[in-house]
């Protein structure tokens, strides 16, 4: 269980992004966060993440949840791959040897371990952050719009960790695609406007979404051409 109580965060001396948020959230359960774009979507994954502090209010983590998916901000590029995984498999209490066994064998990216991550590419270090996120043990796994990233090969590595990991852990992802939450997600929150409300069914989610996103407008008829 995650417990958000009167929960508020604002950009400096902008409108609050998250405004009194007051909800009980499954930490168990695969829950889609659904919003519009700038709703507060990553702003809520980072808050529940720690990665932010809120304006005000508070959260009550009842589980262990891991950083969003993909975050490489505690990557050191001076260090190796092999010593940012060590790194990251310590803080979270788990064997370095399985968690760099893991990423190396998903990425196959094992004979860059004694490299400086600096020498791999930009793909290479997002697959690797996607792979670690996937290899440490959390009770929910937080994410950030995706999933899943790269070349096909590897997202389908991903998906499949994905359904691995929501066999016994829980799924938190934040979605603008209603398509999204319905595949893979049993319940969700809806944020509005810097209001959230939660379903304990996603279909009743998604449909509340729906409802709220603005009805596009037809293209204007192009103008029949005029003689000369």
């Amino acid at each position: 269980m995650i417990r958000l109580q009167s929960l508020t965060y604002a950009y400096r001396k902008g409108a609050p992004v998250i405004d009194g948020l007051t909800v009980d959230l499954p930490s168990d359960r695969r829950l889609a966060i659904l919003g519009a774009q700038q709703s507060g979507k990553t702003t809520l994954v980072q808050l529940l993440a720690g990665l932010i502090t809120p304006s005000s209010g508070s959260i009550e983590r009842l589980a262990r949840l891991s950083f969003p998916a993909g975050y490489q901000r505690g990557f050191r590029m001076a260090s190796t791959l092999g010593q940012n995984i060590t790194f990251a498999a310590k803080i979270y209490g788990a064997d370095a040897d399985e968690v760099i066994g893991f990423v190396a064998d998903v990425t196959g990216l094992g004979a860059m371990v004694d490299r400086p991550l600096r020498d791999l590419s930009v793909q290479d270090r997002m697959n690797t952050s996607f792979a670690l996120t996937y290899a440490l043990p959390f009770d929910t796994y937080l994410f950030d719009n995706t999933f899943t990233v790269g070349e096909p090969d590897f997202r389908a590595k991903c998906l499949a960790m994905f359904e691995a990991r929501s066999r016994t852990s829980g799924m938190i992802v934040a979605t603008k695609f209603a398509r999204t939450a319905s595949q893979f997600c049993d319940c969700a929150l809806v944020l509005i406007k810097g209001q959230a409300t939660y379903y304990d069914n996603v279909a009743q989610g998604v449909a509340a979404y729906e409802q709220s996103l603005p009805v596009a407008q037809p293209k204007p008829a192009a103008e029949a051409p005029t003689g000369a």
